[in-house]
This record gives C-alpha cells, sequence and structure tokens, in this order.
C-alpha cells in the first residue's frame, strides 16, 4: 500500500502520526512524507508570541528568517531519516512558513505528482483555524479530486481543531511501542524545541497511547466539517 503524509511544517508529523507511520512502515507499506513550509517564522513568531525559551534559543535568535528557513529544512530531512523513510520517499515542497495559503495552485500541481497512484493519503482537517494547515487540506484534498482518486482512503488529522465525525467514520491506531522512539526523533527538531508549547507538548509523547483520524473517500468531500 502506498500511503502519502502531508505535514503542514516540520514536527506536525510527529502530534498527528508518527506513531502510525512507524506502524505502517513495520508493516512493510510504501509510505511518503510531504513537508508543505519551511519553519522560517518560527523564531519570530515564538518572539511575537513570548513562546521563546531564551535559553534553549540562542544560537537563533538573531538568525534571518532565510536562515531559520534553512535549518527547519535540514531537521526535517534528519527526522525523516530517523522514521526510515527513503530519500526518493521525502518530498519537500519549501513554500514559505505562513504562505502556504498562497501556494495552494502550486502546491496542487507538485502534489498531484505524488499522490496519483497512492491507497491512503494523511492530512490535517478542514476547517482549519492555522492558515498553512488549512492550505495542506486544501491542496492534497484538491489534488486529489483533480486526479479523480474515488479509491483512495483519506486519513484525516485534527491538531488546531476537534474531529466531529461519527464513530463509524474514526479509527483509532494504538502507538504505545512507539512512544520512546517517537520521543527520541522529536528532539532532532532542534529549533522547534525552543517553543514552550511545542516543548510541553514534547514531554507529553512519552504518555500518548493512540492517534485518532477520521477516515473519508472522495465522495464524502465537503460533507463533513473535517473534510
Amino acid at each position: 500500500m502506498k500511503i502519502v503524509v502531508f505535514a503542514p511544517h516540520p514536527d506536525d508529523e510527529i502530534f498527528s502520526c508518527a506513531g502510525a507511520i512507524l506502524k505502517w512502515m513495520k508493516e512493510g507499506h510504501n509510505v511518503h512524507i510531504v513537508y508543505i513550509t519551511d519553519n522560517r517564522a518560527l523564531i519570530t513568531w515564538g518572539k511575537k508570541n513570548d513562546q521563546i525559551i531564551i535559553e534553549e534559543a540562542q544560537e537563533y535568535l538573531d538568525l534571518s528568517d532565510d536562515q531559520v528557513g534553512e535549518i527547519g529544512l535540514k531537521e526535517a530531512k534528519s527526522v525523516a531519516k530517523a522514521f526510515g523513510f527513503p530519500n526518493e520517499a521525502v518530498h519537500l515542497f519549501e513554500f514559505h512558513d505562513q504562505d502556504a495559503l498562497n501556494q495552494v495552485s502550486r502546491g496542487i500541481t507538485l502534489a498531484k505528482a505524488i499522490i496519483y497512484d497512492a491507497d491512503r493519503i494523511v492530512i490535517p482537517s478542514d476547517n482549519n483555524n492555522h492558515p498553512d494547515h488549512q492550505a495542506t487540506h486544501t491542496i492534497a484534498k484538491e489534488a486529489a479530486i483533480e486526479l479523480n482518486l474515488v479509491r483512495t482512503e483519506f486519513y484525516v488529522y485534527a491538531i488546531y481543531n476537534i474531529m466531529k465525525a461519527s464513530m463509524e467514520k474514526q479509527v483509532k491506531i494504538r502507538i504505545a511501542e512507539y512512544r520512546d522512539q517517537i520521543y527520541d526523533i522529536m528532539a532532532l527538531y532542534k529549533t522547534q524545541l525552543t517553543l514552550k508549547d511545542t516543548r510541553m507538548g514534547w514531554f507529553t509523547l512519552k504518555r500518548k497511547r493512540s492517534e485518532r483520524f477520521g477516515v473519508f473517500n472522495l465522495s464524502d468531500a465537503g460533507k463533513f466539517y473535517n473534510f
């Protein structure tokens, strides 16, 4: 089975579906990861919103957004390698952080070349209040619509909003056996861990027992809050 996971930013794959990724890889599936943005706004955003842990961020505080973006992409590659993704299964769109909504058309074109033969596509929820997450959802879903992927299933994760679907439309994947591995992989995102909320979330990974997804198909598009 070919499974394509879309991450709006490097680290979203960790908090949404890292355990599922490791499980699917162990089962022998052909898993791909798509990183939409480069995290270039991380430090700027963190300063503005009082999220920076100063003692953890010293080496990044005076860098330009371009420099932070370069580091973000390098970290994404390191994390992908730690997961076990082969190079050909790692896709970097390199859109600027906080600008993905302006890149939807280009994103659809890039996505189509990756998902045309996908059996499962993993994406963030629709109706998302984070613009990059919303753009990622739109890119993947619209690419699938243009390709008419009626046999492809969509696993939808909710980070910034809630899952509104009946239990028949949801699946829960047990990930307890992967918790320590996920925790160690997240440690490679050194820039992300300069943010207070992200570091707090990192600590909770060792207690996480499952990941939940809404499960939809193309005929469900527009009929559900999350898809």
